[in-house]
């Protein structure tokens, strides 16, 4: 026999407020962005986000210089995720079109606002390469990407989003929010990325709420699965990118690193990118708090490979 049990999500998240807020914080990318550069004599990214500090092989300038290439990549990777929200979001108000104007306004406005992110972002790799004076390469392949999302479940998916917007949260308000050392235009992007994802973290979880609404428990533990399994191929897409940057680095200090070097370099940014893109979202309490009120199984699972990642 499959059991079910009603939805247990517990929130005070409403389509009101959400809607309201994201009217309050609206902006534009031609706001951040016209009339601005970098300033390339700073840091994009704080040490806890790009582990370069502990590279023993590079000096001072080669650190800023692969933290600014890194800065440059973790935009790329949100432009390059965020490419499975827009249509999943779409689906969520195209599914049920009729009823809840309110609902249906939150949602158009959340796929919007995720396509604006995609243009500043896209906007800004471009001006940092013409202000760096190179091209660093960038993982291809984000529809290949998306698509392999989108074969996973509706609750797999939305988890994997939930736990992406609440760790843009964390990268904000605990890494780079008074560091005031790092160059301002980045510090803004990052700014300006949180406060709309603030209002679409509340939203995933209402839409999570909704979706498993009498589902069997099987099928949410299968849903933690296939974030698990999706979190693997995060890892795999990391470790891609983490060898273009140091191939840029490379490129701008005219350097050729031996393996070791590189060895190096490699284990000190992953050890910062798993936290980046995957730790700081499965140990963020409102996605443990989630997970624990949806599954039996999927709190020790998600837990296990934090640990695993964090090692």
């Amino acid at each position: 026999m499959v059991t079910t049990i009603r939805s247990t999500v517990t929130h005070s998240y409403n389509y009101e407020d959400v809607l309201a807020n994201s009217k309050k914080v609206a902006w534009t990318e031609d706001e951040v962005l016209d009339g601005r550069g970098f300033d390339l004599s700073k840091r994009f990214l704080p040490n806890s986000l790009s582990g370069v500090d502990g590279i023993s092989s590079l000096n001072e300038d080669e650190k800023r210089q692969l933290n600014q290439i890194m800065g440059n990549a973790y935009l790329h990777l949100f432009a390059f995720v965020e490419e499975f929200i827009v249509p999943t979001v779409t689906e969520a108000w195209v599914d049920a079109p009729y009823g809840d104007e309110v609902r249906q306004r939150s949602l158009v406005r959340f796929s919007e606002e995720e396509l604006k992110h995609q243009a500043l972002f896209r906007r800004s790799i471009a001006l940092f390469n013409e202000q760096f004076g190179a091209t660093p390469p960038l993982i291809p392949g984000r529809e290949e990407v998306a698509a392999v999302v989108r074969s996973k479940s509706k609750l797999g998916v939305l988890l994997l989003i939930d736990i992406i917007e609440w760790f843009v949260q964390v990268h904000y308000t605990e890494h780079v929010l008074d560091k005031t050392e790092l160059d301002g235009l980045f510090r803004d992007l990052l700014k300006h990325h949180w406060l709309d994802e603030a209002q679409h973290a509340k939203i995933d979880t209402m839409l999570i709420a909704e979706t498993v609404e009498g589902m069997p428990m099987a099928d949410r533990e299968a849903a933690i699965d296939e974030v698990i399994e999706l979190g693997g191929a995060i890892d795999g897409l990391l470790q891609q990118q983490i060898a273009m940057n140091i191939d840029a680095l490379e490129t701008v200090t005219g350097r050729a690193f031996s393996q070791a070097e590189r060895d190096e370099i490699t284990a000190e940014t992953l050890k910062a990118w798993r936290y980046t893109f995957l730790v700081s979202g499965l140990e963020h309490p409102n996605v443990v708090k989630l997970v624990e009120e949806i599954t039996v199984e999927g709190p020790a699972k998600i837990r296990a490979v934090a640990e695993a990642l964090s090692a």
